[in-house]
């Protein structure tokens, strides 16, 4: 009998300890901030320019967007503009709703929002770009801050503007 309640109890030990291993990944800090670069990629140049150099965007927003995980509803919305370098950087808070709910990075959406730059303003859904990429695994952990990567994001000329429902080759 005893030796059932010792087992009981270390499963239900073993429970909690899951559990706020999962609900513990802020890692002790206040907030997250997810880091990322925005770039034009132009198709009209050759190979090596169009793959390797492609160009920072000053002034394209980045915005992410969090979920409330039991009912789905925006709980956080913020944005960042990118630097001359095409840098963005969003910080974001755990704690919502007066504190009394935490955060989770995995119900956040990070997309790009728009191109800072009119010639080169076609957002590309490259890396989830245009449709969202949700923060995985951080990149830098440390006891004030978690960081996240995403991107690069790419946008691109008009020229290179390739319709996703092409129905022509079907």
């Amino acid at each position: 009998m005893a030796w059932r309640r010792g087992s009981m109890l270390a499963a239900l030990v073993l429970v909690a300890v899951a559990t706020c291993a999962d609900a513990g990944d802020s890692y002790g800090a206040s907030k997250f901030t997810v880091t990322g670069t925005v770039l034009c990629q132009d198709c009209t140049k050759n190979w090596n320019a169009y793959a390797y150099n492609a160009k920072p965007i000053a002034g394209s927003v980045v915005a992410v967007t969090c979920l409330d995980e039991h009912t789905g509803r925006t709980v956080i919305h913020r944005t960042d503009t990118t630097d001359e370098e095409g840098v963005f950087k969003v910080d974001v808070p755990y704690a919502h709703d007066g504190g009394s709910c935490r955060l989770d990075p995995a119900h956040c959406l990070v997309r790009l929002v728009r191109s800072g730059d009119k010639g080169c303003a076609v957002l590309t859904d490259f890396n989830g770009g245009r449709t969202g990429e949700k923060p995985s695994r951080p990149s830098r952990v440390c006891p004030t801050e978690v960081a996240y990567s995403a991107g690069p994001y790419y946008a691109t000329v008009p020229q290179c503007d390739v319709d996703d429902d092409d129905k022509s080759c079907s």
